[in-house]
């Protein structure tokens, strides 16, 4: 009788115990790239291209923040910061211009993929067309003028 009455009390709890188990994560959701994230490099420039079809896919490398801050322990970048990247064995600066997120920002465009665009040292595209939408608010922002003049889509 106590066996019958141990199992019915306890198994409530085991399944309890295995649903919290299952969707506790020790990693925080992450909203912007951080060093070793792979992107999609969205220009049509000749590096950009033979990078996205070499053997290995683009990496971030270095994150420069505009504000120059941590964010807790580790640099991140968000829409429209400048990255380092490991393309085709070689280092090129980008910009970000999609985002993956996995939480809304307000009046934050959410993409499927991780997106670049590869800048020379004085912020200006490589290429010559951007391939992929990029947010609206590129416009606006001083440094990411010649970026939007060179995009066919917005969002």
């Amino acid at each position: 009788m106590f066996e019958k009455l141990l199992s019915i009390s306890v198994l409530p709890v085991f399944i309890a115990v295995l649903v919290i188990i299952y969707y506790f994560s020790v990693t925080s959701v992450l909203h912007h790239l951080q060093k070793t994230s792979r992107v999609n490099v969205v220009d049509n420039s000749k590096l950009a291209i033979d990078g996205m079809v070499y053997k290995r896919q683009p990496r971030v490398i270095h994150c420069y923040k505009r504000n120059g801050s941590l964010s807790r322990t580790r640099l991140t970048a968000g829409l429209g910061d400048k990255v380092l990247l490991a393309i085709k064995g070689q280092m090129k600066k980008a910009v970000i211009v999609g985002c993956k997120q996995l939480i809304p920002q307000p009046n934050m465009p959410r993409f499927d993929a991780n997106n670049v665009v590869l800048i020379d040292d004085d912020g200006n595209p490589i290429g010559t067309r951007i391939l992929a939408p990029i947010p609206a608010f590129f416009r606006t922002r001083g440094d990411l003028v010649k970026i939007a003049a060179i995009a066919t889509h917005f969002v």
